[in-house]
């Protein structure tokens, strides 16, 4: 009963300090090794391959795509110079996307996708019977080979500490330590600008976007999607992969909860959700958003896969801007309430071709199957304010700008 209770209180508080001694020898951002592999007929995108961090005492390899406009137009990068650059890191069940460092690539950025799994590029089904494609959808056909020395795959065991493994054998120290090392290996290269890199994660690789931005100060912006901290405060999802023993909780809490990390860092940062997101709700979206002062963007319309995470346009302008110190965001103050009317301040009102109210009167106990709805709000001099609508439980302002990219206030949940 008394470990229950203590695991009651670690799931719901977060009284933690982020363990940043922890994470020295990554900080310590060394240049690793690595080697170019072989590209086939299916992606204009080159393979390469990087020294990971020691598992179990033993030297691992991380596989990754990597893009520039030049390789995409001749195959090689004689022609790029002084790139931005982008690190690009994946969410479960996901992989090295190829053509993800292809989109940003004929964005203009130089691009590294990583696989956080410990995969390489060769599929695990390859020609696969009638049988496995009854089992398997076609995305899980995709799925890659583990490589001989890809460290740790993702699975509850390998990411929680309940097994009393060390610490640093751990799923998320290997995946940070993967995207760090993607990061210092693409500063590296003469094509790239290393003064303009970014990241941007998807779901997990949100969660991991999080994590990284407190402990590599080298990005100078981050926008993950879908997910956030405070995954501690959502067992229903998470419990598995934190594990059940509150000795071995605590310690997950101060070196792998996205919060603590959020809790000190200095990038700036665009959160992009879905407000009916189901593995990272807008409970603790909301709150990891204000921990880390960062900028939002929630789609009413989004779903979570991969393809859509990684579609909105606001991303790669939100880069851009922050990048050139040109086309900022507009401004969105806090969201307040005054008895039934939501309202923000903006200095940006000019800049506003118009704006909404979302709002949920929705009683159901899961956020994924609230219904939410709009109506217009009003911009009066520096003020966006609508009428909060009978019955709301949660509401956020949305504005579309004059170049017609979205932004929006946090949410704010009532009931």
């Amino acid at each position: 009963m008394k470990n229950l209770v203590l695991i009651v209180l670690l799931f719901s508080t977060n009284l933690f300090a982020f363990d940043t001694v922890f994470w020295s020898d990554i900080q310590k951002f060394s240049m690793p090794k690595y080697r170019w592999g072989t590209t086939d007929n299916t992606t204009k995108a080159k393979t390469i391959f990087f020294e990971g961090e020691t598992y179990k005492g033993k030297p691992t390899e991380v596989f990754a795509y990597y893009c520039t406009p030049s390789i995409l137009k001749n195959g090689n990068t004689t022609a790029d110079k002084n790139l931005p650059a982008v690190v690009c890191v994946h969410g479960g069940g996901g992989r090295a996307f190829a053509e993800w460092v292809e989109l940003w690539a004929k964005r203009g950025y130089a691009a590294i996708a990583i696989d956080w799994r410990g995969n390489g590029d060769e599929l695990k089904y390859k020609n696969p019977s009638k049988e496995l494609r009854k089992k398997y959808s076609a995305y899980q056909l995709q799925a890659r080979k583990h490589l001989e020395n890809g460290g740790p795959e993702h699975t509850q065991q390998t990411t929680s500490l309940d097994d009393n493994k060390s610490e640093k054998d751990a799923w998320a120290y290997h995946a940070v330590g993967a995207i760090v090392r993607a990061h210092t290996l693409i500063r590296s290269f003469k094509e790239v600008d290393a003064n303009k890199t970014a990241i941007t994660g998807i779901s997990w690789g949100g969660y991991l976007t999080c994590l990284v931005s407190g402990i590599d100060n080298r990005f100078k912006v981050a926008v993950p999607v879908y997910g956030c901290g405070y995954i501690n405060e959502f067992p229903q999802n998470w419990q598995n992969y934190i594990g059940k023993n509150p000795q071995k909780i605590k310690r997950w809490i101060d070196i792998f909860e996205p919060s603590q990390s959020l809790s000190i860092t200095k990038t700036p940062m665009l959160f992009v959700n879905a407000p009916t997101d189901q593995w990272y709700p807008l409970s603790i979206w909301t709150k990891s958003v204000k921990l880390a002062n960062a900028q939002t963007l929630l789609i009413s319309t989004l779903k979570h896969s991969h393809h859509q995470g990684w579609n909105p346009p606001e991303i790669e302008a939100f880069i851009a801007s922050i990048f050139n110190g040109e086309n900022k965001f507009v401004k969105l103050g806090k969201l307040q309430k005054t008895n039934s009317i939501a309202y923000c301040q903006t200095p940006d009102a000019s800049k506003i071709k118009s704006a909404q109210l979302f709002y949920t009167t929705d009683t159901k106990p899961l956020w994924k199957d609230f219904k939410w709805q709009s109506t217009t709000a009003q911009i009066t001099n520096n003020k966006i304010s609508a009428t909060i609508p009978e019955n709301t439980r949660a509401f956020y302002i949305s504005v579309t700008d004059t170049q017609n990219r979205r932004i929006t206030t946090n949410a704010t949940i009532l009931k």
